[in-house]
């Protein structure tokens, strides 16, 4: 039983009559296969290379009156083809993804396939794969509030520094964002603002820690004040002993009264606590008295670094000098 079309014969007769069309000009076609072959090989080989971009962040818009509540990632991770040229220098703060929601905005939970339509990068080379492949995004109704901004400090203070107050001025910012979270949210906070060698009282402009955040503020920056005071204590050493800086001459004999003050200092409450009284060196200086004769010297006093004389007590004595 014959099977319906060509029948061998002829086939065969055809293939017979397109012999003669075959052979023409076979070197010249010969070489256009040639050439072809080898455009598409080029093509191939500048369009075969591939390289993977993590983390780039997602963007997702609901339209007007809506805002996202929720969403099953932030960020994608894109596999791109192209040349090497085109995927050479692509990086993750180069592209982004962007999703516009406002065409079914009355669906209230969506998940969408990642697609290179929705890809914004700065080469020619192509978005092949998505992970994860899609995204679940749940919308809400947009409302605004206005809340207090809480200024966020970090790092330390020098020592005997410490921070008596902060504000923000202005004192609240406009929060626009889905009802069901900010419903929920009793203030914002700005980004760090360091305490880091800081001695006096500042001011600097801090931006409020949206990015990142389901919700927008109005406005985006603020002007934290942060008061500084320094930090003190006193102490009181009694009995300290009164040296005699004097010359090598030794027919003098030197008689001081009192023979022993007291030194007050000033410092942080560590310093402070750590000193003793050995440390503070108190002493007059005796070199310009030559003739025998009765003196009044002021008492200087030489003490650890990062602590102030406050008082001497007295401040000066009675020095008496004879020949011996």
């Amino acid at each position: 039983m014959s099977k319906p079309g060509i029948k061998p014969p002829e086939f065969l007769s055809r293939l017979t009559a397109l012999r003669p069309v075959l052979s023409r000009n076979w070197l010249m076609k010969l070489l256009c296969l040639v050439l072809a072959f080898a455009v598409w090989q080029t093509v191939r080989e500048n369009t075969s290379f591939e390289v993977v971009v993590a983390d780039i962040p997602v963007t997702v818009t609901a339209g007007e009156g809506r805002a996202v509540l929720d969403r099953s990632t932030d960020a994608v991770s894109i596999r791109f083809r192209g040349s090497r040229d085109d995927i050479r220098f692509i990086s993750s703060d180069q592209v982004e993804v962007k999703i516009n929601m406002a065409e079914h905005a009355d669906r209230l939970r969506q998940t969408i396939k990642f697609s290179p339509r929705y890809v914004k990068a700065p080469s020619r080379a192509h978005a092949v794969q998505f992970d994860p492949a899609e995204i679940t995004v749940t919308i809400d109704r947009e409302v605004e509030r206005v809340l207090p901004v809480k200024v966020v400090l970090e790092g330390e203070l020098p020592q005997g520094i410490q921070m008596e107050q902060n504000a923000c001025q202005p004192a609240s910012v406009k929060v626009r964002g889905a009802e069901r979270l900010l419903r929920e949210l009793e203030q914002v906070r700005t980004v760090p603002v360091s305490l880091d060698g800081r001695y006096n009282s500042f001011k600097t402009h801090a931006a409020v820690a949206s990015a990142g955040q389901p919700w927008t503020v109005s406005p985006e920056r603020v002007m934290a004040e942060v008061s500084l005071v320094e930090r003190v204590a006193t102490r009181r050493i009694e009995n300290s002993h009164i040296r005699l800086l004097v010359t090598s001459d030794d027919t003098q004999a030197i008689k001081v009264r009192p023979e022993k003050v007291a030194v007050t200092l000033r410092g942080s409450p560590q310093r402070i606590a750590a000193v003793n009284a050995g440390d503070v060196y108190t002493y007059i200086d005796c070199t310009e008295m030559t003739e025998p004769a009765n003196y009044e010297a002021s008492v200087r006093a030489d003490v650890p670094d990062g602590l102030q004389v406050e008082k001497i007590e007295p401040a000066a004595v009675q020095v008496n000098v004879k020949k011996m």
